[in-house]
């Protein structure tokens, strides 16, 4: 059933991660507005390929959106990525500097949720 929507499904959560890329042009206005801070330059550097990463990922599903070859190699790169992430943070709970990150976990989880029965609905064994 997922597969019917899968072209909206990718346009959607892509536009979502594309719209992280705001973190690379201004990540210390970003983060402050997500309630995180980041007090030295390492960090907004690590923040700001952190963004420039998601907006890459995230225009990758919307291009896969259009080219059905390319669909499941870019899904399954970036369920990885959210599962990683997602694990990092659920594990991270106690800190709280990064309880503002409670809606990344569970976007991201729904997400991987989401993409994991795309995937696991294909038929063709390759994958």
């Amino acid at each position: 059933m997922i597969a019917r929507y899968i072209k909206a499904i990718l346009m959607i959560a892509g536009g979502i991660m594309l719209l992280v890329g705001l973190q690379f042009i201004a990540p210390a206005q970003l983060l402050h507005i997500q309630n995180l801070v980041v007090a030295d330059s390492a960090g907004l550097l690590f923040a700001r390929h952190w963004g420039l990463l998601v907006a890459c990922l995230g225009g990758l599903l919307m291009y896969s959106a259009f080219l059905p070859a390319l669909r499941t190699p870019v899904i399954i790169a970036v369920t990885i990525e959210k599962i990683c992430l997602v694990g990092v943070l659920l594990g991270s709970l106690n800190d709280p500097a990064l309880k503002p990150m409670l809606p990344v976990i569970a976007l991201d989880g729904l997400f991987v949720i989401v993409f994991l029965l795309y995937l696991s609905g294909k038929r063709d064994p390759a994958l």
